[in-house]
């Protein structure tokens, strides 16, 4: 029986060029993918590339990295799977569902408190990855509107700027230096109908934000997404309507969470709720509600958190206030719980944990599809 492990750091070319065939060369495209996602595919990334091997030759693999995220200043584990593939010659084989369980496993042990993964075909939903609404998706058409600031196409002397203004989000990715630069180049590498434009906001001779937007050029319609903006929000309808109409675009969408209240604007063309990007699935239940107990704190009485108990019980998840209990029974409700702020069980008899779960949930998230997209 094949074992699925990490690669070898000798087998690391052999992964890229797996990698590279299947989402890249066979689609018609350039072999760009290590070049998308350095931090994903990288040799020190080499022990959470793990693969499955056929008479020595691998073909499939699945690849995860750990990042720092930041929930209000709270720090907790977040991996991210990205690159699940196999050999159009050997699928069939259930070879990523196989790695898919050794990841999970691996990851547990890692200490890893969140999966993120870019899809949501049933290879992952099957397993409990959810798809949860908690953006708002604001849609803005073209305008051609006069402008009291400066945009510029970005430039190094702004990064200094750029990272101080990035790093004033209580809710973010955690980048050192040298991510914040790789991701600024690598998650802006153009292919296929997608193209990026790196931009500089200033005001009187001030840098007061920056903006990342991919250009997706479809032939019939030309669609913008922001990526990543940091911005004041007064200046957020104005800035993008006008960049739309710069670029010819049908429309640009900009997402912001649901509780990021600081980012909300009033002035949108259209508006809805929509999905998180990808899937998103709770690996660690326990040592995450740990991790998040200052988050926690923040909103919920000390006296009743205090006196919460959180337990995994044989694939089912615990909420316990004294004589008050919630089971929740499996990890799908608890991830609709955590980042939907939605339970199916009626709570009018347990009042302390129903006013701890409308306190707390959902909690702040980041949107996974900006520059830290492995």
């Amino acid at each position: 029986m094949l074992k699925p492990d990490s690669a070898k750091i000798e087998e690391f070319e052999d992964v890229i060029k797996l990698i590279n065939k299947v989402f890249r060369v066979s689609r018609g495209y350039n072999p760009t993918m290590q070049q998308e996602f350095p931090l994903l595919l990288n040799k020190d990334n080499i022990n959470n590339m793990i693969v499955i091997k056929e008479n020595g030759k691998i073909v499939s693999d699945v690849n995860y990295l750990i990042q720092d995220v930041l929930i209000q200043g709270i720090n907790i584990k977040v991996a991210s799977i990205g690159a699940v593939c196999t050999d159009p010659e050997h699928e069939g084989k259930r070879y990523s569902s196989k790695i898919l369980d050794k990841v999970e496993e691996k990851m547990h042990d890692d200490g890893v408190d969140i999966v993120l993964i870019s899809g949501d075909r049933s290879l992952y939903t099957r397993r409990m990855c959810s798809k949860v609404k908690n953006f708002y998706k604001y849609t803005l058409m073209p305008k051609d509107i006069s402008l009291n600031i400066d945009i510029e196409e970005y430039d190094e002397k702004y990064k200094k700027e750029m990272i101080q203004i990035y790093n004033q989000n209580s809710t973010r990715y955690f980048r050192t230096r040298e991510q914040f630069e790789i991701l600024l180049k690598s998650a802006t590498v153009p292919w296929g109908n997608y193209t990026y434009k790196k931009l500089v906001i200033r005001k009187d001779d001030k840098l007061i934000g920056y903006m990342i937007i991919r250009i997706i050029d479809n032939e019939e319609k030309k669609l913008g997404q922001i990526i990543e903006l940091n911005l004041p929000c007064n200046y957020v309808h104005d800035t993008i309507s006008y960049l739309a109409y710069k670029y010819d675009l049908n429309y640009l969408d900009y997402w912001v969470h649901v509780k990021d209240y600081k980012n909300h604007i009033e002035k949108y063309d259209e508006v809805c709720i929509d999905y998180l990007h990808g899937t998103i699935k709770i690996i660690n239940y326990e040592k995450m509600c740990k991790s998040l107990y200052n988050y926690f704190i923040q909103y919920a009485d000390k006296k009743v958190l205090d006196n919460i108990e959180f337990k995994e019980l044989s694939g089912k998840y615990l909420i316990k206030y004294k004589d008050e209990e919630l089971l929740i029974e499996d990890v799908e409700c608890l991830n609709k719980l955590f980042f939907e702020g939605k339970i199916r069980e009626d709570l009018s008899k347990k009042p302390n944990i129903e006013k701890f779960i409308k306190n707390v949930f959902p909690i702040n998230f980041v949107w996974p599809a900006n520059l830290n997209y492995q």
